[in-house]
């Protein structure tokens, strides 16, 4: 199970996509569940308060947990920013791989690319983790993947499926 974590706009969803096409001809039953596709799959009138976001991280866990349990290979992709959840993730998910997409706050404002950090910033929008919401940096992540524009994501997906490798070997 790989699980893959970082702030609103550090690539979790293309990198989780990416990982997936290398991986797939090698690895079987393998799917990538995303954390804004998840959202909608639970019921419920969910906001974004921390509670909330918890609670889904939570959930979103439990299901990787199931999965896993059955067989099938996940990706999932995530902000998640919760020692708590990730703790739990470690203590009950065999074979799990933590993957945090490392990238400084400073080029996600810039990049801002569903602009919740400049909405954030201008006290329009609450709960947005690293602006208005503390932000629990991964303790000890298997794999650190830097986000910062130094690399394609090509080429960082390529670092991650041999760090993951590595890992599963």
């Amino acid at each position: 199970m790989i699980w893959i974590t970082g702030l609103a706009g550090s690539g979790k969803t293309t990198l989780g996509e990416l990982i997936f096409t290398e991986l797939s001809p090698s690895v079987e039953n393998l799917i990538v569940l995303d954390g804004d596709e998840l959202r909608t799959v639970f019921p419920g009138s969910y906001g974004y308060s921390r509670l909330d976001k918890e609670f889904l991280a939570g959930q979103y866990s439990k299901l990787c947990h199931l999965l896993s349990n059955k067989g099938v290979n996940v990706i999932c992709t995530t902000i998640s920013m919760y020692h708590k959840v990730r703790q739990w993730n470690r203590e009950n998910i065999e074979d799990y791989i933590e993957i945090y997409v490392k990238v400084p706050l400073e080029v996600l404002i810039e990049r801002d690319q569903k602009a919740l950090y400049s909405r954030a910033l201008m006290g329009q929008i609450d709960n947005v983790i690293g602006i208005n919401e503390e932000f629990e940096e991964p303790l000890v992540p298997d794999v650190v993947l830097t986000n910062d524009g130094a690399k394609s994501l090509d080429e960082i997906a390529k670092e991650a499926v041999r760090m993951i490798k590595c890992h599963t070997n």
